[in-house]
């Protein structure tokens, strides 16, 4: 048990030294910066309201809408796949989910 603790204490402390060394900072330093100043809800009060996005959505099961749908700015969001079986046959369709702002 006592073993676990060391390694573990151990690769967070490699990890956290990597840390400063990747942001080229002294990791005491780092560690003060991180630990110091809690946000607190002033903080959150004095950030500018954020204005409410209203999207559209859209659906499509054709792919050679792709390209033209991302050049009128619709995003990808999400592709459904559809299969189902007749008489012996599969057979499957793939749905593409869009959004936007409007």
């Amino acid at each position: 048990m006592i073993k676990r603790f060391i390694a573990s204490t151990l690769i967070f402390a490699a990890g956290f030294a990597l840390c400063a060394a990747i942001n080229g900072k002294n990791p005491v330093f780092l560690a003060k910066e991180t630990f110091s100043r809690p946000v607190t809800v002033t903080d959150q009060a004095q950030k500018e309201p954020q204005p409410k996005v209203v999207w559209e959505y859209l659906s499509t099961h054709s792919a050679n809408d792709l390209n033209k749908l991302g050049a009128q700015g619709w995003e990808l969001v999400g592709i459904s796949d559809f299969v189902t079986t007749s008489g012996g046959y599969v057979s499957s369709t793939a749905y593409f989910y869009f959004k936007r702002a409007k």
